[in-house]
């Protein structure tokens, strides 16, 4: 898999995920700018060296693989203090 900074995303790709963040500008997606990547059919947008819970999302479509991101995002920690996430 290949990932890249959001700004190296193909101009057309780059432009939908522009406008994903910054109609959600409080996001940890819009706060963190994660890779992306495409495996299959499959776009990843995710933080760090590998995918891992709670720092990763995935869909369809960039825009999908962000807002999986922001639902996902912290999860581990949340489960970890006993909370159940919403």
């Amino acid at each position: 898999m290949t990932s890249l900074l959001i700004e190296d995303l193909p101009a057309i790709v780059r432009e939908d995920v522009e406008d994903f963040l910054e109609a959600h500008p409080r996001s940890p997606a819009a706060w963190l700018r994660p890779r992306m990547g495409m495996v299959g059919d499959t776009w990843l947008a995710f933080i760090g060296r590998k995918l891992r819970p709670g720092a990763s999302g995935l869909g369809p479509t960039p825009c999908d693989a962000l807002e999986d991101f922001n639902r996902h995002f912290m999860e581990p920690l949340i489960s970890r203090n006993g909370s159940e996430p919403d």
